[in-house]
Formats: structure tokens, sequence, C-alpha cells
């Protein structure tokens, strides 16, 4: 084990930030690296779910990402909908804008999505300010810095 939480085996809680890395994304193996585009994906706020790297396709439509997250996630979307909920699930960015799922990844890239963006899955066509800063702490504390050695 080690003594400091940024390194593998780390003292962190491994209950919190991602539960893989940028290095592991999960995604579909049969994309070729150079079409991948990796997203640091969070999903609702109260789906008891850790956020996970994943990788996607950037010439196919954004609703891929919506599909395979919620695949990943083990959850079941009915008509844009989690299953038991009213409101429709959406794909938003850290800025709080909906991410248009008829677009493919590469007409969102450059301006709306940067590779190894984030994206929050949540019901409805807003999303909280609460919510966003929440997701950008926990976005930075385990993809920047951490640990300094001297």
């Amino acid at each position: 084990m080690s003594c400091c939480p940024c390194f593998p085996g780390g003292g962190a809680d491994h209950g919190v930030g991602y539960s893989n890395t940028r290095d592991t994304a999960v995604g579909d193996q049969n994309i070729p690296r150079a079409r991948r585009c990796n997203f640091g994906i969070f999903f609702p706020a109260d789906v008891n779910i850790r956020p996970v790297h994943m990788f996607f396709d950037r010439e196919k439509a954004a609703s891929k990402v919506l599909d395979g997250a919620v695949a990943h996630a083990g959850l079941v979307l009915e008509r844009g909908r989690l299953v038991g909920s009213p409101e429709r699930l959406n794909l938003f960015t850290l800025d709080g804008d909906v991410l248009r799922l008829d677009l493919e990844l590469e007409a969102h890239l450059g301006s709306t999505l940067h590779p190894s963006s984030v994206l929050l899955l949540e019901k409805g066509n807003r999303i909280s300010e609460e919510r966003i800063a929440a997701v950008k702490v926990a976005a930075a504390d385990v993809s920047g810095g951490g640990c300094v050695l001297m």
C-alpha cells in the first residue's frame, strides 16, 4: 500500500472519484485508436454509481455516449428516460450546456467538447450550478496534480 493517495494502492477513499483511469477507459475495443475520444462520465446525483472514464467513436452520434454510459452503469433507458423517472436523461457539459445527441461527436469537438472533457448525465433540461460546481471539484481532485514529490 502506498503512502500517497494518488499512487495505485494508495490510501485514497476508493468510493470517491473515478472507478478507473484514463489509461483504462472502457469502450468498444473495435473502435480504431485514431477515432477514439475519451470522456469522464458522471452519472445522475441520485444514482449511486461512481464516475468512469470511457471512450467513444468520434464519427458516431453523441447519442452513443448516452447509450454507452447508461449501459455501462447497468441502467435502463425507456424512450430517453431512466426506467421509473418522468424526466428525460440528458448529457451536459461542465458549462451547463446540453449536448445535442443528434450530431456526431466530431461536430462538438473543438467548440462544445474537447477530448478528455467531463460529461454529466442528469435528468431534465437544466442542471444546477451546485451540481456543476461539485463535479468540477471532483474532476479536478482526481485529474489535478494531487501529489508533489520532493
